[in-house]
């Protein structure tokens, strides 16, 4: 990872930052705003659906997870610190989502349910990667994603999974 994506993301206690007041007391002071790798916070849909638009235009393109380059990342992480009116922590946390969301998309399971429900599916695992819980060490799991998806796409009178899109 780059210098900004491991200074936002070195635990609070870690990231120290000296001051006058450190300078007087030789007392380090934290600060905070940093991102715990282990929790990272949740995001709203849309910071994460518009990080995925600009990377590859359409939400529904995660079939095409594994054909993304560093340089696409770099085009969205740009795009972020340019243009996006959000806070460092905000972005930082979208971004992380976002890399974490094309890692899970890349798995047979997740390529699977892309394949059959099509945009509807998609749209189900942008949602569930805004919300899920997420350890930066171990990204997302397929599975767990892959089950919330499956319960997104389920029709709420009958419990079956709705609309298979034909190959």
């Amino acid at each position: 990872m780059d210098g900004v994506w491991q200074q936002a993301l070195k635990p609070a206690a870690e990231n120290i930052e000296m001051t006058s007041h450190m300078a007087t007391t030789n007392t380090p002071v934290p600060v905070y705003g940093t991102i715990d790798p282990t929790d990272v916070p949740v995001v709203a849909v849309r910071e994460l659906a518009t990080a995925l638009k600009v990377l590859a235009g359409d939400v529904a393109s995660l079939a095409r997870a594994a054909e993304w380059s560093e340089d696409d990342f770099r085009r969205v992480e740009q795009f972020f610190w340019q243009r996006f009116p959000r806070d460092r922590q905000r972005k930082i946390a979208a971004l992380v989502r976002l890399r974490s969301l094309v890692a899970v998309c890349k798995a047979r399971r997740m390529q699977k349910l892309i394949s059959e429900h099509g945009a509807a599916a998609a749209q189900a695992i942008v949602e569930a990667a805004a919300s899920m819980r997420l350890n930066t060490s171990f990204g997302f799991s397929p599975v767990k994603v892959s089950c919330a998806v499956i319960d997104a796409l389920k029709d709420p009178q009958t419990g079956l999974v709705r609309g298979v899109v034909a190959a």
